[in-house]
């Protein structure tokens, strides 16, 4: 996934990963355990697939170690594919193309360990909208900072989708106007929100919709893309746990063999909507 928002929010996950360490090691300097990060993204190439240590809170020197030059493989299918690093930890295969539905193995020796994971990629599901296109009111400074004026007679915008088997999902909303103007002006004079375009991710969780509130939900004119992720349990207990206390030191959830990290399959649907001036 391109999207930069999709980028943080993946950083941000492995942040806590790194930080993380078990409460019996809180002396180690260093615990030497190969951190993995990758997301399959379902269409997209394999260009992300990231290998660092992790450390513990009592190293003194809490800069990022990457791990390059290992031979890592990708079994797809029962087609081996060799990763090829591009340097700081990353690895890729621009040949390897994600699909739905297929099973993804992991596997890399360190230090006399053999570090390994699988994932499986969910089936993508499509995703309806219940509305393509709304008007709202422009709001000016001259008529002050109203309690939702030009939203009142604009229904929600629906989003739904099938999910029989009680997976997980979240929802990215993006403007991708290039220069998006605001519905109110008093917010885009917001210092913090000069040159923004919208942007919003919901929490993974088990359910099949997601309501867009067009009276606060809804802040800029544009065509904005909604995208609905399908995700695995690993990677929404991962989620659940960045939301933990920074006093934590309990390890995070892993699903990596010998080491720690997220090795993931992702599927997707994207909707677009339009907001127009009325």
């Amino acid at each position: 996934m391109k999207s930069t928002d999709i980028l943080r929010y993946s950083l941000l996950l492995s942040l806590l990963l790194l930080l993380a360490c078990e409460e019996e090691s809180i002396s180690t300097i260093d615990t030497k355990t190969p951190v993995v990060t990758s997301y399959l993204y379902a269409g997209q190439p394999l260009d992300s697939l990231r290998v660092s240590l992790s450390f513990s809170y009592a190293r003194a020197d809490t800069n990022l170690i990457t791990l390059d030059d290992l031979d890592i493989t990708i079994l797809a299918e029962g087609q081996n594919f060799p990763l090829f690093n591009s340097g700081n930890g990353y690895y890729n295969h621009p040949e390897l193309i994600v699909e739905n539905g297929k099973n993804y193995e992991l596997s890399f020796a360190y230090e006399g360990e053999t570090i390994s994971s699988s994932t499986f990629v969910p089936e993508k599901r499509e995703a309806t909208i219940s509305s393509t296109s709304i008007e709202l009111e422009k709001i000016t400074n001259n008529g002050g900072f109203p309690g939702g004026g030009g939203f009142t007679d604009v229904d929600p915008i629906e989003i739904t989708w099938i999910n029989s088997e009680n997976d997980y999902y979240y929802v990215l909303i993006e403007n991708i106007e290039e220069d998006p103007e605001y519905v109110n002006d008093f917010l885009a004079e917001l210092e913090e929100n000069f040159g923004r375009r919208f942007s919003l991710i919901t929490e993974p969780q088990i359910t099949d919709f997601h309501n867009i509130d067009t009276r606060r939900g809804i802040t800029q004119f544009g065509t904005h893309r909604v995208i609905v992720f399908r995700v695995t349990p690993e990677y929404a207990a991962l989620y659940e746990t960045s939301g933990t206390s920074s006093q934590s030191i309990t390890e995070p959830p892993s699903n990596i063999e010998n080491g720690l990290g997220i090795f993931t399959g992702v599927s997707s649907d994207t909707l677009f909507f339009e907001v127009k001036k009325k």
